[in-house]
């Protein structure tokens, strides 16, 4: 392998597009589902939603002009001066500013289409120069900076300028602007340009200068629209519901950023009449993730200077390759060299594991002998402890706690499992599958070694949930677990560095909560106490209901319209996912929706990633997880405890580890 130990260790630490800058040309993967936005033929607004992480500025960015004209980009195509993306990033706390503060809604309106014709006129302006300076055949810089702008005295006297004289005229106003709202009340109130009408304008006086440009359509792209203010939200409704050519609208949000449908009028925007939306996150769950998670992994590599890399590049950035890139054998190899990077442990491997390690032997043959003593059973350990089928063993040490198995039987099906004859550990009851790595956590859990259920690419995928940065930070702490400076053929990351890193991800993932909007902080301590439950319930001697997971509200009082909200921001944020349910074990029960933990958090608190058993609450108990007491908590959880025949002492530290990260 060829790159260097300094650069593997840095190339995955800009794992969010801010970092990367407005030409995003050279990090920029194609997603598989490219060709169902139909961007380049739209002359309808599309409105692109997703969580953190799924790309929506990655793919706005790519689409602005900093990228489609990109001086690393060897070849421009002819039709691309066609469609020409102005990306807009609204700046939260600025727009904040904007309302209140003892002036006139009606001056605050104004303000905000005057602040919308200047950043997307300086946009339009910049465009210009970055189609001169790349390999573009459409304009030269001799052409940009010959054009005058005396068409748009009439909103200021000011705008006679050139190129470069107007350009400047627009930024010293933005400047401007800026100082006039953090010193409302001080400064005199500028005269405002009137929105749409000012930057229609200025790209008809563009178009008739630059006959190169008589086709160019020019799309808005507006980032983080759910930051905005409620007015500020109908103004830009509003653009969209009367956008045409040649200036388009489009907007980007994260779930549930929706909020406000209104325009500024009486109407109302409505989808496929006045848009089209297109869930990021549906498509790349329903798609491909993990081929897709593989080409972004590698291209990271390819920056990094990796010569083993078994993709080009160059196809990962052309949008004609995409047929290419979904044929089996491309999928095939590219897959099978990730597994490779990122080997995982079957559970064949993850119980023999167990039985490698002293700690963890010693913990199993203890629970085991525990099981014996409880029952007053005379069979000895050695029994049930078999490394020859340690995978059986593992889950045997559950099944011993099980009242309506007599021990007797149990062993009798290790031995016939021994002699290969048909078993209920792998036979119909197959208990190996239904409850093994149950058991597997519940001996990982508190202990000091990372779980090696966690590694693996398959298993970073799915901990990632069509995340791509984190899958990227997965990737990032592993190759910095595992360095191979002297290794020349090829670079792979044990299991157990995996696993190590996969920890350390899920807890800054976990802590990053906290900045999650309005309520992060309520967001943060509700996490840490609905996954201390799951984990208690991993910890169940008899795992008769293991790999919890997720959860529904499905008894009590009806959700307040305060819960939904709460829930509303817990799934914009991506800390739980919404899911309609699917197996409701009452059947008067009326239809609801349950809600998964986002399988990152799954290493930090020794949980399962894989959505199997539901967790059925009261409303009342949702509400304790919500926003009860210290106290309360710590009744709710010895309860369950109880219940799941967990078995505590009052000095026990793992019955609240996870809730003492609530004072930190």
């Amino acid at each position: 392998m060829n790159g260097n130990a300094e650069t593997l260790q840095t190339v995955f630490t800009k794992n969010r597009t801010e970092e990367l800058g407005y030409d995003v040309w050279k990090n920029f993967v194609v997603p598989p589902f490219y060709d169902q936005l139909d961007l380049y033929r739209a002359r309808k607004p599309r409105i692109i939603v997703g969580g953190r992480g799924c790309g929506k500025t990655m793919l706005l960015r790519y689409l602005s002009h900093q990228s489609t004209f990109s001086p690393d980009r060897p070849a421009i195509p002819p039709d691309a001066v066609a469609h020409i993306g102005l990306y807009w990033r609204a700046d939260t706390q600025f727009a904040k500013l904007m309302t209140g503060r003892n002036v006139d809604d009606d001056v605050w309106e104004s303000a905000f289409d005057h602040l919308l014709a200047l950043v997307v006129g300086i946009q339009i302006l910049q465009s210009l120069r970055s189609i001169a300076r790349s390999q573009a055949d459409a304009l030269r810089e001799d052409d940009v900076f010959a054009l005058r702008f005396d068409r748009l005295v009439a909103y200021d006297v000011g705008f006679d300028q050139n190129f470069e004289g107007f350009l400047k005229v627009l930024e010293r106003k933005l400047h401007e602007f800026e100082l006039w709202v953090a010193n409302v009340r001080k400064l005199q109130q500028p005269t405002f340009l009137p929105g749409t009408r000012f930057l229609l304008l200025l790209v008809s006086a563009v178009k008739d200068s630059l006959p190169s440009l008589k086709d160019a359509v020019y799309y808005v792209y507006l980032d983080e629209y759910e930051n905005l203010h409620e007015y500020q939200q109908q103004i830009v409704n509003t653009y969209l519901k009367h956008s045409e050519m040649p200036l388009i609208f489009n907007i980007a949000m994260k779930r549930y950023g929706f909020s406000a449908t209104k325009t500024v009028g009486e109407e109302s925007i409505i989808n496929i009449a006045d848009y089209r939306m297109h869930d990021l996150e549906k498509y790349l769950l329903e798609g491909d993730f993990p081929l897709f998670a593989a080409e972004v992994l590698y291209i990271n590599l390819a920056i990094a200077n990796v010569k083993t890399v078994p993709i080009e590049p160059r196809i990962l950035r052309d949008v004609a390759a995409l047929g290419t890139r979904r044929e089996k054998a491309y999928r095939d190899r590219v897959l099978s060299q990730a597994r490779q990077l990122f080997p995982g442990l079957s559970h064949d491997d993850l119980a023999k594991s167990v039985f490698e390690d002293h700690s963890l032997q010693k913990k199993l043959k203890e629970r085991i002998h525990y099981a014996l003593r409880k029952r007053n059973s005379e069979l000895p350990v050695e029994r049930f402890f078999r490394p020859t089928v340690a995978q059986a063993s593992i889950t045997a040490s559950a099944l011993l706690y099980r009242r309506k198995l007599s021990h007797e039987e149990i062993a009798g099906e290790l031995d016939r499992l021994e002699r290969g004859e048909d078993n209920r550990f792998t036979g119909t009851t197959d208990w190996m599958h239904n409850n093994f790595i149950g058991c597997l956590l519940s001996l990982y859990e508190s202990h000091a070694r990372a779980c090696p259920f966690y590694a693996g690419f398959e298993t970073f995928c799915l901990m990632s949930r069509g995340n791509v940065r984190h899958f990227l930070e997965l990737c990032h702490k592993s190759i910095n677990q595992s360095i191979r400076a002297q290794r020349e053929d090829k670079l792979d990351v044990a299991p157990k560095e995996q696993a190590l890193a996969a920890r350390q991800t899920s807890a800054a993932f976990l802590g990053e909560i906290r900045s999650f909007g309005r309520l992060g902080n309520q967001l943060h301590t509700f996490i840490l106490r609905l996954g201390s439950l799951f984990a208690m319930s991993h910890r169940s001697l008899t795992q008769s209901e293991p790999e919890r997971c997720h959860f529904a509200i499905v008894r009590g009082k009806a959700l307040t319209e305060s819960d939904h909200r709460f829930l509303r921001e817990a799934t914009k944020w991506s800390v739980l996912f919404e899911e309609e349910e699917t197996k409701v074990k009452d059947p008067a029960q009326p239809a609801n929706f349950e809600y998964v933990l986002n399988p990152i958090y799954a290493p930090y608190f020794c949980i399962t990633y894989r959505k199997r058993r539901k967790l059925e609450l009261r409303y009342e108990e949702f509400l304790v997880l919500k926003e009860g007491t210290y106290d309360g908590v710590s009744a709710l959880l010895k309860r369950y405890a109880k219940n799941w025949s967990v078995e505590l002492s009052d000095t026990d530290p793992t019955l609240f580890s996870h809730l003492l990260d609530e004072a930190e």
